[in-house]
């Protein structure tokens, strides 16, 4: 099942989320998206800032779209 996107000139969002633990050494960084509206990325934020036993930074990202064709 293909994902619906959006088209030519339009902002699409993903969320960034950095989770780190105390006494672990580095972070992970994961990419969740791209969602069609930034209120769908605020709802994930919502569920990865309450991450147990993890210290998370969920940031929204935004892109601008531009379509091209492939070579």
């Amino acid at each position: 099942m293909a994902r619906q996107m959006v088209g030519d000139g339009v902002d699409v969002y993903r969320l960034k989320v950095t989770l780190s633990r105390p006494n672990w050494s580095g972070e992970t960084t994961e990419f969740y998206g791209p969602f069609n509206s930034i209120g769908a990325a605020r709802g994930q934020r919502t569920v990865y800032e309450k991450c147990d036993g993890y210290v998370a930074l969920a940031q929204i990202q935004c892109a601008h779209t531009e379509w091209s064709d492939v070579q």
